[in-house]
């Protein structure tokens, strides 16, 4: 791949990781709202106060939100103790779904830097190859040169692989915490 196709590519690998990570965030975020809003119970005491403000503040976020009716509507909400279901399934996919999409981001930047590093270096050694004089290699010659490799988003090992980890494993300490 030239390093123009490199450029375009890490364009598109930067867009397609926001445009999976933002609605994958969002879907995520209210999916544990909803979560919460239905799984908390009428408890006597200090717990009762802390339910109660959280139903409050949910159903503010949920009033001052119209604009994510699309989601508080069809995010799945994850069901504790039901295993395998198709709530819990599409969860945990939309969950991974934003770790794949900065996965992506931080694949198309670091192409994207990539790309800047090498056309730099292009044009110094344009700049040389003039010096040269009529033995030097033209722009196109030296183009012809450059190849880079494909990168994949799997080598993006801490996004993709630990960071999911480490916040799958907050969130269980936090649900355990609470009483959920």
């Amino acid at each position: 791949m030239t390093y123009q196709q490199a450029g375009r590519v890490a364009v598109l690998k930067r867009v397609a990781g926001w445009v999976i990570f933002i609605p994958a965030l969002l879907s995520t975020l209210v999916s544990l709202l909803n979560f919460i809003y239905q799984h908390s119970k009428q408890t006597e005491g200090i717990n009762a106060v802390m339910l109660d403000f959280m139903h409050v503040m949910i159903d503010m976020i949920r009033f001052n939100t119209g604009f994510l009716n699309v989601f508080w509507f069809n995010s799945p909400v994850p069901q504790m103790g039901s295993g395998f279901s198709s709530a819990n399934v599409m969860f945990v996919v939309i969950y991974i779904l934003i770790f794949v999409g900065l996965a992506l981001q931080a694949s198309g930047a670091r192409m994207s830097r990539q790309v800047r590093h090498i056309r730099e270096g292009l044009e110094d050694q344009l700049i040389l190859e003039h010096a040269k004089g009529t033995e030097g290699r033209s722009r196109t010659q030296l183009e012809e040169k450059l190849t880079l490799p494909h990168h994949t988003i799997f080598l993006q090992f801490f996004p993709l692989y630990i960071l999911p980890l480490i916040i799958a494993i907050v969130a269980y300490f936090i649900i355990k915490l609470v009483g959920f």
